[in-house]
């Protein structure tokens, strides 16, 4: 089961990568240390509101967008499959989100 922090963690990874932002340059955007950032998406650390909503303007996302996506939403200890394969996600690359997303499309094709 993941905690609230790592499923946080996740997707802010997501939305940095999604940017194209290295965690220095990010952090440098938020005015932290890029220890903080790596340690948030560790899910090691809890970022204050303050934080979140700093990374939330820097990324250009809302900050509703770090807890979840659409009924998935974060919670702690929440032993859901789609946290996890957010998790999974989260560290990928955008053509390589692009070629899971179409695998996804073809599984769903041969689950019909």
């Amino acid at each position: 089961m993941a905690s609230l922090e790592e499923q946080v963690g996740a997707l802010v990874r997501h939305h940095r990568k999604l940017a194209g932002l290295t965690q220095a340059q990010l952090a440098e955007r938020i005015s932290r240390q890029t220890g903080t950032v790596t340690r948030i998406e560790n899910g090691e650390a809890a970022p204050s509101f303050e934080t979140l909503s700093s990374l939330a303007t820097a990324l250009e996302v809302e900050v509703r967008d770090f807890f979840g996506a659409g009924v998935h939403a974060s919670a702690a200890g929440r032993n859901d499959p789609m946290i996890g394969i957010i998790a999974k996600l989260s560290s990928l690359e955008a053509d390589e989100l692009k070629v899971v997303s179409e695998l996804i499309g073809v599984a769903l094709k041969l689950k019909n």
